[in-house]
């Protein structure tokens, strides 16, 4: 196959773009950089191959050239990260960030590509810039909020002497001490509830009311009980089912 000059810095681009955002992040998250980047950068080379090098045809095809559509494209390629990397069986807030942040990621590698080849073609492009910049705009605000709602931090709690089965199939709601007040928070299943006990509970808000939201993280003195559905019939049987 004889490749053209357009080719070969079409390839080159696509070469170096996805390094770019990767690289960045790595330096950010020094001293554990280089695990950012051994993992990162294969997972970044897959995206872009695999929705990258389609969506450039197709851009490439109808003549849009201008930068914040390869942003927005480059977005677009952070999902199969985000698809990859989101905790499952966990409430989303524990993802919102890593899903902002891989997006993030995504659209600077998509616009790195875009400053190495396509910025050359801006003069034959078939479409203005202001309906990208409008998207990306509104996409943009849209990930910042996310990001910001994916916030929570913990505080310490108390269990009550109510009655609960010990371990649930299922998550289930109960009252628990927290914030200086009683509360519903949420127990995922599997994991026991101890009465009388002190408790970690991670907090954050509902994504439209921004109303708080209590879940029980762990018991700090039997952080094991967590993974109870782990443990040897041994240990389940060493768990206290209170802290009388």
């Amino acid at each position: 196959m004889y490749w053209t000059d357009e080719k070969k810095e079409v390839a080159k681009a696509f070469a170096i773009a996805p390094a770019i955002p990767i690289g960045i992040a790595s330096l950010l998250a020094l001293p554990a950089g280089i695990f950012v980047f051994i993992i990162g950068a294969p997972v970044a080379y897959a995206c872009a191959a695999i929705i990258g090098i389609p969506l450039y045809l197709i851009l490439n095809k109808f003549r849009i050239y201008g930068w914040p559509y390869f942003a927005l494209g480059g977005a677009l390629c952070a999902t199969p990260g985000v698809l990859l990397f989101t905790k499952h069986n966990v409430p989303i807030v524990y993802s919102l960030q890593s899903i902002s942040s891989f997006t993030l990621i995504g659209a600077v590698g998509g616009f790195a590509f875009w400053w190495l080849y396509p910025r050359k073609k801006c003069n034959e492009s078939s479409v203005t810039n202001l309906t990208g910049i409008f998207l990306l705009a509104v996409i943009g605000s849209f990930l910042t909020y996310v990001y910001m709602l994916g916030e929570f931090h913990y505080i310490d709690g108390k269990t009550l002497s109510v009655k609960h089965p010990f371990v649930s199939q299922s998550d289930i709601v109960v009252n628990i001490e927290a914030d200086g007040q009683i509360v519903e928070a949420r127990i995922p299943k599997g994991v026991p509830y101890r009465k009388n006990c002190k408790i970690g509970v991670v907090v954050w808000r509902e994504f439209f009311s921004h109303k708080k939201v209590y879940s029980l993280s762990h018991y700090p003195d039997y952080p094991q009980a967590h993974h109870y559905q782990w443990l040897t019939k041994e240990a389940q049987n060493g768990i206290s089912k209170s802290c009388n």
